[in-house]
């Protein structure tokens, strides 16, 4: 005689249950579409603002006056920056706010994935600059050795300001992987083996035939300071 009253109380007590629930995702779901729009409006804000930033400090200009143009030939530099620089940071803020909304909505395995690649950002803008300084100061370091080694042969002088520009840009790509963390060990130990790569590269090319470069050296020296 109760069973059918009984089991009206049973699915009410559970659907009243549920309530509580159900309401709680549909705000928490609402909170994180606010957050969206809002992060996604204070981070296009940002965008515009960098783009104008850098067309207004000229930016172009003043890699011409550094030299550092010559890495950048092809396009309009400026353009190119301004447009770069203000998608990095709408993406940077934005992934804040998409942080924020993927907690708000419990989705942890997501929330911990935009925050390594939080993490991550700065340390590929750092490795990028890295590699960008090794190469500026390998040419840079060039041109003085060049310029200390002109009383020498040409080939001479060229060779030996190569060896120390490509040892610096080397260096930097090493550095930079470091920096990301990207196989460590396996970075120290291959570092290690290009060093004795050019060890004995260089003590066999001297063994075999260096006598005449090194002679060579000695002359031009005798001859630049007699």
């Amino acid at each position: 005689m109760n069973t059918a009253p009984n089991l009206l109380d049973v699915f009410n007590n559970f659907f009243l249950s549920l309530y509580p629930v159900f309401l709680q995702s549909i705000i928490n779901l609402a909170l994180a579409i606010l957050v969206i729009t809002l992060g996604w409006l204070i981070s296009q804000f940002f965008k515009l603002f960098v783009e104008l930033l850098v067309e207004k400090t000229k930016l172009e200009e003043l890699l011409q006056k550094t030299k550092l143009a010559s890495y950048f030939e092809g396009f309009s530099f400026e353009e190119k920056a301004s447009r770069i620089l203000g998608e990095a940071v709408f993406w940077f803020v934005f992934l804040l706010f998409l942080m924020t909304a993927t907690d708000i909505l419990g989705l942890k395995l997501v929330t911990n994935f935009l925050k390594d690649l939080l993490y991550f950002i700065p340390k590929a803008v750092t490795a990028a600059f890295v590699v960008l300084a090794g190469f500026v100061f390998g040419d840079l370091m060039k041109k003085i050795l060049y310029g200390v080694f002109r009383g020498f042969e040409r080939k001479t002088a060229d060779f030996a300001s190569s060896i120390i520009k490509w040892s610096l840009v080397s260096f930097s790509f090493f550095t930079a992987f470091n920096v990301l963390g990207v196989a460590t060990e396996f970075l120290n130990t291959l570092l290690f083996g290009f060093v004795l790569f050019f060890g004995l590269a260089g003590g066999l090319a001297f063994g075999l035939g260096g006598q005449e470069l090194a002679r060579e050296i000695l002359e031009s020296l005798r001859r630049k300071f007699k």
